[in-house]
């Protein structure tokens, strides 16, 4: 199924080359998609990515696959990005269990979801400090694949 969804992407990448668009264009995309695809608010990453497309006018379809694509990704991420935000600013960290959940959430519901709100911001935080020093690489690097696949593909 990953194999499938992949080759379909792959190809949006493909016919955008062949239709004119840049490599520079098409690596700027990729890696925003990659980055704003990880941002630490689930369900956020749709709207962020389109205004990030009509802002710089990108491909809004390849933007969003890119952001669906990493989805694993951002989940994987998301508590760890809070928690090293957390760490950093000196806060308690969040609980991980259930019966502390449960306790916390009984004990305090505004504490709790004051809680939750700063280890939110504080993985924005760390999120972003990521994405500045990450943007430069993934650019250069999707910069290189797709202007060898241009190359290549005016070759032959």
């Amino acid at each position: 199924m990953f194999r499938r969804i992949f080759e379909r992407n792959w190809n949006l990448i493909l016919q955008a080359l062949q239709h004119g668009t840049t490599p520079r264009v098409l690596a700027l995309t990729c890696s925003l998609g990659v980055l704003i695809g990880i941002f630490p608010v689930y369900g956020s990453t749709t709207m962020l990515c389109f205004a990030a497309a009509f802002a710089f006018r990108l491909n809004v379809l390849l933007i969003q696959a890119v952001n669906y694509l990493v989805t694993p990704l951002q989940l994987l991420l998301l508590l760890p990005l809070m928690q090293a935000g957390n760490r950093i600013f000196g806060w308690p960290p969040l609980p991980f269990s259930m019966d502390e959940l449960t306790v916390s959430l009984q004990a305090d519901f505004w504490a709790f979801t004051q809680g939750i709100a700063r280890s939110v911001a504080a993985g924005v935080a760390v999120w972003y400090v990521a994405s500045v020093l990450a943007m430069p690489l993934l650019f250069l690097g999707f910069f290189r694949i797709f202007h060898a696949i241009k190359n290549r593909r005016a070759a032959s």
